[in-house]
Parts: structure tokens; C-alpha cells; sequence
């Protein structure tokens, strides 16, 4: 069933994406979006955000110290986000920043304040 949902959310950002003549293929968004939303239903919810954050610490963190070190995230480590999320100067990341980090960027993304976000509203959060 849940192989049929991720064709089904596929063929319907294809087809949208047709209807768009400029654009050949996904986007890193729009692939992303599809992976995330387990349950199908064209929304992620805050679960669904915070499990793929999760699992992106969690592959991240080659040394397996539960913080993730410049090494480890490369150019990300030089980017205004890593240092504003960095709430306590270590020059590290812990799961707990990252969490704090995305429940924030959520809330943020979610305009109409439904708590979950659409393609459209993970779209504008991307593009900002």
C-alpha cells in the first residue's frame, strides 16, 4: 500500500510538473518532500519533518559523538544557519540544536498555520 501512496504522490508532482513546460524533473524540494510525507497525504507533519532530521543527524555523524563537527557537515559548518543554530558556541551541532532548529524552521514554513506543511509552503521556505 505505502509503495502504491509513494507512486501515486510521484505521478501527481509528475504530472504537475508537466503542466510546467520550463521544468524537465524534480527538484531536490520536491524529492525530498515526496520521501519525507510517509503517510501519503501530501503534508508533512511535524513528525515526518523531525524523523528525516533525525535520520540525516544520524548518517551525518560519522564519529558517532551525538554532535556533528565541521568535518562532518562540510561547507554547511560556514554558513550563517550552522552558527545561528550553534545556541551553544561550541562549534558543533547536537541533535537537541538541530531538533530546536527544524521545529523553528516549521513553524516559520507553516503560513496558514494548519500544522503541516504543503508542497507549496515547503517550496517558499526553501526559496527564502
Amino acid at each position: 500500500m505505502r509503495n502504491l501512496l509513494v507512486l501515486l504522490v510521484t505521478a501527481t508532482v509528475s504530472l504537475g510538473l508537466m503542466l510546467e513546460p520550463s521544468r524537465a524533473e524534480l527538484s531536490d524540494v520536491e524529492i525530498l518532500f515526496v520521501r519525507a510525507d510517509e503517510n501519503g497525504d501530501l503534508y508533512l507533519s511535524q513528525t515526518e519533518v523531525l524523523k528525516i532530521a533525525i535520520i540525516h543527524f544520524s548518517l551525518s555523524d560519522s564519529n558517532q559523538d551525538d554532535k556533528l563537527q565541521e568535518q562532518e557537515i562540510g561547507e554547511l559548518a560556514s554558513s550563517k544557519e550552522f552558527t545561528d543554530n550553534d545556541s551553544d558556541g561550541d562549534g558543533t551541532l547536537s541533535l537537541k540544536e538541530v531538533i530546536d532548529e527544524k521545529l523553528n524552521d516549521f513553524q516559520q514554513a507553516d503560513q496558514n498555520k494548519d500544522g503541516r506543511l504543503s508542497l507549496d509552503e515547503v517550496r517558499r521556505a526553501y526559496s527564502e
